[in-house]
């Protein structure tokens, strides 16, 4: 997936938004708030600790008899509620936080997947599928994180920065100043290590899709890497990907594990400082405090130290929760792209599906899968399929005739010419219209995660099991379902080995001639079964459901084609030759060689 576009910290603040409603929204203001609270409570308890000192302890060296007790329960259950009030604001603002980010990874998914389910197959052919699991999965975890983090740690650290800034300049503005110039100077350094780790972070992401794509590669592949003994070169690919995601792994960590020590350095640095400070203003009577220096006592100086403690952790977690958030930065990248696909909307007309006829026209259509390429997968396509005909299209490997399905079936645009049925453009008709008028059983039958009946009925939802049983009946594959041990409950999925290739070819046909639809497109839907079972389907097909459908087939033995109502011949992308079987071999020409070279 291509990732050239970073997506900025500030992006990724608000990307948080796109995804959260009108009410999610009020509730993060909530939370917002509570975090104010919840800072404010334990920064004013920290400064009322400090007064704690000057007006009950100081006041009892040398005079024991002088502590207040009462006034000093009083005072400390005050100081208490401040910091239970921390803690319940906090409790609150998590919780609230935390909902939403778990809702933006929710809407996230969903938002994908909805995207996936509608753009147009032509963008898979550009990405790895592997990829594409990696950023609904992982990345989309990262950016949850990374939100959760923002929201829970940034909002609360930024208004503990804010009010421990305002509580210090009451102590003293001078001293206040300083601090936040020395805090700015030594914390730069933090940027900079923030901006060096996010390359290596986002690079890492993208290892991490490399590796997904390359493990689901070579484990639905796995015969055909034993069977071409392909371990070796496989290993040392897999390998390559291991060591580049240890490599940017390896950098994205040092500048984290530098950060924690440079930290605590930087934050021990500017404590010094301020003592030292307070210790020469003293010693010289400066009055940088705003109130007579003889008045300054060590109350003040440990509220105003505690002060300083609770901005550098303050600091501290934002810069933390900032390197933690490189990663959501880098899956951001990634999963932005999901979210932000453009899915072409669709220019339709309505149709009434129960007047369709099946007339179909291809008038001059020319495709190609590349635009840019100067090759066309077809060039020039014209045939016209009556309402009820069966038309064919044979030809070599790669000559186009699956092409000319996809076209047919929408899987592509084309880019010249003009597709027909019953005289309606076929750009104007929309996909969920054109899988009501068209069933398509193409090479490769792919079977939900499902139960046999269930997968079956898709087609026609309310299809009761003896309908169901009738059809499966038509082309030879009850006797296999009633065979297995919970018949037509079986649950099944694509990747079922109890089922042959053949076998599930026979579901998808038994699936598609179910739907009744007026236009049936077999793509060599029965290239894996064996010639009497095939056979029977043939009869079964031309005798009873191919009666008032117009059929196109692409065929793999040219034997089941011979009654087609016409046959077009397709070579590299080109209509050469058409007609019925009866015409075409009294011609001689290339539909009489393919023909005689399989029976001879």
């Amino acid at each position: 997936m291509n990732t050239k576009n970073k997506v900025s910290t500030f992006t990724l603040f608000k990307s948080i938004f796109q995804f959260l409603d009108k009410e999610d929204r009020y509730f993060a203001i909530i939370g917002m708030i509570f975090a104010s609270l919840s800072s404010a409570a334990t920064i004013i308890g920290t400064y009322f600790t400090g007064k704690a000192i000057t007006h009950f302890f100081l006041p009892t060296i040398g005079n024991p008899d002088s502590f207040d007790f009462n006034a000093f329960i009083i005072y400390s259950v005050e100081i208490g509620i401040l910091f239970l009030l921390y803690a319940v604001f906090g409790f609150l603002q998590n919780k609230i936080f935390v909902n939403l980010s778990f809702k933006t990874a929710m809407r996230m998914r969903k938002i994908s997947m909805e995207k996936l389910l509608k753009i147009p197959i032509s963008y898979f052919d550009k990405q790895k599928t592997g990829d594409i699991i990696s950023t609904l999965v992982n990345d989309i975890n990262n950016f949850s994180n990374s939100v959760s983090m923002l929201m829970t740690q940034f909002f609360s650290g930024l208004t503990s920065i804010i009010l421990t800034l305002i509580m210090m300049t009451f102590q003293s503005v001078v001293l206040m100043i300083v601090i936040v110039l020395l805090a700015i100077l030594l914390f730069s350094v933090t940027i900079f290590m923030l901006k060096q780790a996010r390359p290596a972070l986002i690079n890492l992401q993208n290892e991490f899709g490399n590796l997904n794509a390359y493990v689901e590669e070579m484990l639905t592949n796995a015969k055909v890497t034993q069977v071409l003994d392909r371990q070796e070169s496989a290993q040392v690919k897999f390998n390559s990907i291991a060591h580049n995601i240890y490599s940017h792994a390896l950098k994205g960590d040092f500048w984290q594990k530098i950060f924690d020590p440079w930290f605590i350095f930087s934050s021990n640095v500017i404590v010094l400082v301020t003592i030292v400070l307070g210790l020469v203003f003293k010693t010289n009577n400066w009055n940088v405090y705003g109130i007579d220096y003889t008045k300054v006592d060590y109350g003040m100086m440990v509220a105003l130290i505690s002060l300083i403690f609770g901005l550098t952790g303050n600091i501290q977690t934002i810069l933390t929760g900032l390197f933690q958030v490189q990663l959501g930065v880098a899956s951001a990248t990634r999963v932005l792209k999901l979210t932000n696909l453009n899915v072409p909307v669709e220019q339709t007309v309505e149709i009434d599906i129960n007047k369709i006829q099946g007339l179909i026209e291809f008038n001059n259509v020319s495709f190609k899968y590349n635009p840019d390429s100067a090759k066309y997968q077809i060039k020039n396509a014209s045939f016209y399929a009556k309402p009820g005909q069966t038309i064919a299209i044979v030809g070599p490997t790669g000559a186009g005739k699956t092409t000319i399905i996809n076209l047919l079936s929408k899987f592509y645009e084309y880019q010249e010419g003009q597709i027909k049925i019953d005289n309606i453009d076929l750009k104007t008709i929309s996909k969920h219209d054109l899988r009501d008028i068209m069933a398509v059983v193409l090479q490769d039958s792919f079977l939900f995660n499902d139960t046999i009946f269930n997968n079956l009925k898709i087609a026609k939802p309310d299809a009761t099991l003896e309908e169901v049983r009738h059809i499966a009946k038509m082309v030879s594959v009850d006797d296999i379902i009633m065979r297995m041990k919970d018949g037509y409950n079986t649950i099944v999925d694509n990747s079922d080995t109890s089922l042959s290739q053949g076998e599930k070819q026979l579901l998808a046909i038994a699936r598609a001639i179910l739907g009744n639809k007026k236009i049936l497109v077999l793509d060599e839907a029965t290239s894996n079964v064996d010639s009497n079972t095939e056979q029977i389907i043939q009869n079964t097909l031309q005798n009873v459901v191919m009666k008032n459908k117009t059929s196109i087939v692409i065929a793999h033995r040219l034997s089941t084609i011979k009654n087609a109502d016409l046959i077009l011949v397709v070579n590299d992308g080109k209509i050469i030759e058409k007609g019925n079987h009866r015409e075409l071999m009294a011609d001689k020409g290339y539909y009489w060689n393919l023909y005689t070279s399989q029976f001879n």
